[in-house]
């Protein structure tokens, strides 16, 4: 048994002492702590979109796959409110499945659409380009909302929105994720449209709270958050999350 500790501890010593071995066990060792924690990163992330895929069953029924052809497919028309929206109160939020999503994207002026046509790629028909009008402003002008999941990406579906200033139809903003709109506060500094308000998760990344506010002519990231685990996985933030992407949140995320 002495000799055994002996040699043991002789093994030991030789592999504290700096060596090449010992410089190859650390780099090992760490490749090792590494390829554990990306697979418990994937895991958890796999975990976390089954439930929610496994909810939105309960609430609406099995999916039904992207057709692009199909007018009628829940996953290809962003659900619309049947009235536009307006605050009437300070506590008032508007979703984007508040807005009526059923106007005519071909009766907008030509500028306006080419705008659009900038961010949709080539070959999306005219029909799949979702437009509604909101007034951000309260100027008594709509400003114009787009969505159109090509827009979109693993984070959410894209919207862009654009106003006319001056008599010119300009981007104001676009982004990834679908949102909430607030009329309660500005940020100090920021002009007094409405505040919106998003959530983004781009593939296994984790998922900020991103806050636009209008300055300059435009939208700006006033703050971005990420969202805490305790909320993220929270029964009421779930619940929020797939109310406001309706139908289609296991096709991009």
């Amino acid at each position: 048994m002495k000799k055994l500790l002996s040699s043991l501890s002789q093994n030991i010593k030789s592999l504290l002492k700096k060596t090449p071995q010992r410089k190859y066990l650390v780099i090992i060792g760490i490749l090792v702590i590494a390829l554990f924690a990306l697979a418990y990163s994937y895991q958890e992330v796999k975990l976390f979109n089954g439930f929610l895929v496994e909810k939105l069953n309960e609430k609406l029924g099995p999916h039904l796959g992207y057709n692009p052809k199909s007018h009628n497919n829940p996953c290809f028309n962003i659900p619309s409110g049947s009235v536009r929206p307006v605050f009437l109160n300070l506590e008032d939020e508007i979703k984007a499945t508040d807005l009526v999503w059923r106007e005519d994207y071909k009766k907008l002026p030509v500028s306006a659409k080419k705008l659009i046509r900038k961010e949709v790629p080539p070959g999306i028909e005219d029909y799949e380009i979702n437009v509604a009008f909101f007034d951000l402003n309260n100027d008594g002008v709509d400003e114009v909302f787009v969505n159109n999941r090509s827009m979109g990406s693993s984070g959410g579906q894209g919207f862009l929105i654009l106003e006319n200033q001056k008599g010119k139809w300009k981007e104001i903003a676009l982004f990834t994720g679908s949102f909430i709109m607030i009329n309660r506060w500005a940020p100090k500094g920021y002009e007094g449209y409405t505040v919106i308000i998003y959530w983004f998760r781009g593939g296994g990344a984790d998922t900020d709270q991103v806050v636009l506010a209008y300055k300059n002519h435009e939208y700006k990231r006033f703050s971005v958050t990420p969202v805490p685990l305790n909320v993220l996985y929270s029964n009421d933030f779930q619940k929020m999350i797939l109310d406001l992407n309706w139908m289609c949140w296991d096709y991009w995320n």
